[in-house]
């Protein structure tokens, strides 16, 4: 019993970077590249899930929340195209819901999810290249009161509403 509860939690304390007990290397270009491919997604799947919001208060603070994240995609894409020159242009996989209350349940996992990651690697890319990791770091920084707003606004939404 308890050696199945230490496997649970080792799994879930895991970095994801990490697979069948050895790291990924980390090419800190490619990180950028793939976080700001991620951040777009998240930015586009917000302001998609604006414009579906049923009140105009709602569909304001979620605009503004992709906005932010914008200027985050910006500046991790002018550090790309400094170190690499050329970014390709992502396939956005936008997620949805039935309602608002699943979009908004959605875009707080995927809020979570994308923190996560970009503390995991800040940390694992410090030593290697600080510039990047300060850089990951003050993304998220800038960012820290999105998740709070969308924990805010899952309360409030009605999870039985039929609303699109």
């Amino acid at each position: 019993m308890i050696l199945r509860l230490l496997k649970k939690l080792r799994a879930i304390l895991k970095p994801a970077s990490v697979k069948n007990g050895k790291a990924r290397a980390l090419d800190p270009v490619e990180i950028l590249r793939l976080n700001c491919h991620n951040l777009l997604r998240l930015a586009e799947q917000i302001q998609s899930h604006a414009e579906r919001a049923p009140y105009p208060h709602v569909a304001q603070r979620l605009r503004q929340i992709a906005m932010e994240k914008r200027k985050g995609v910006n500046i991790l894409r002018e550090k790309f195209l400094s170190l690499r020159g050329e970014m390709d242009e992502p396939q956005l996989n936008l997620k949805s819901g039935k309602n608002h209350w699943e979009r908004m349940v959605r875009d707080l996992e995927d809020q979570k999810t994308l923190e996560n990651s970009f503390l995991e690697q800040a940390f694992r890319l410090a030593e290697k290249t600080p510039e990047i990791s300060d850089l990951l770091k003050g993304i998220i920084t800038a960012q820290l009161l999105h998740k709070e707003i969308l924990l805010d606004l899952v309360a409030r939404a009605d999870p039985q509403a039929d609303q699109t």
